[in-house]
């Protein structure tokens, strides 16, 4: 009996060496695999990453250099677009500056023409009406009741002394070179007839105007004391037309200098 139980042990020992020596030949066996497999592995992707040929790479180089041609002529193009962007606005600013420059030159133009009297005007300013005596014919003498040349011509040079920008008498402007004067009992200024009553219009600071035309002892109080009909009134908006006609070269009005 102590024997056959001996017996079953050493089947039992060798039974169990015999499962490790499988289960170590199952795992070097598994372990070969992979290392086979790695060098396979590592040979094939050796193989697969070879080294570039000659003629690959001239074809590097070259489109490297291309690459590198390409960019230099972009920096080229880039400073050339620069320099023309500051060119552009170099020509604009000049075109802006001469377009205020010439604006500006229009309207001292425009305001030439109009002290020079050439174009029409509307401003603030004031009107004298000159008018013969109505009682004239009672006179013992008639010329000390009516209207002079000289009279009108007073007040346009009291009124432009004033400070008046513009002045027309019965709608004709007077410019540099009108006159005001008598060819027998009528009164021409520019070359045109005109008949009382005869009104001067002239714009410009209205109360300067009329403190000038009003003055104590002036144009206006010498007047009256011929009995000559005289009326001033102020207004905001006189117009005044542009010049037309000729002009003579005797008994000039005093024109203030163009300004400018």
């Amino acid at each position: 009996m102590n024997h056959t139980g001996s017996s079953k042990q050493r089947m039992k020992k060798n039974l169990s060496v015999r499962r490790i020596h499988v289960y170590l030949t199952l795992v070097l066996l598994i372990f070969g695999f992979i290392v086979a497999y790695s060098v396979q592995f590592t040979q094939y992707q050796g193989k697969s990453v070879a080294a570039p040929t000659d003629s690959e790479w001239e074809k590097k180089v070259k489109l490297n250099e291309k690459i590198i041609q390409e960019k230099e002529a972009n920096d080229q193009l880039e400073e050339r677009l620069q320099k023309i962007r500051v060119q552009v606005s170099t020509k604009e600013r000049e075109l802006s500056e001469r377009q205020v420059v010439s604006k500006q030159v229009l309207n001292e133009l425009e305001q030439m023409r109009m002290q020079a009297g050439f174009v029409p005007v509307i401003g603030q300013g004031v009107t004298v009406t000159l008018d013969d005596s109505k009682t004239a014919r009672e006179f013992s003498n008639v010329a000390d009741g009516i209207v002079h040349d000289q009279n009108i011509r007073d007040v346009v040079n009291e009124l432009f002394a004033a400070g008046a920008e513009g002045i027309a008498v019965n709608d004709q402007r007077l410019v540099g070179g009108s006159s005001v004067r008598c060819v027998g009992p009528t009164v021409i200024v520019n070359d045109s007839k005109l008949a009382p009553p005869f009104v001067v219009s002239a714009i410009g600071n209205k109360d300067t105007l009329l403190t000038a035309l009003k003055m104590p002892g002036g144009v206006i109080d010498s007047l009256k004391q011929r009995t000559i009909e005289i009326s001033i009134k102020d207004s905001e908006q006189i117009e005044l037309p542009g010049y037309i006609g000729g002009t003579g070269k005797n008994a000039g009005v005093s024109l203030p200098p163009t300004k400018g």
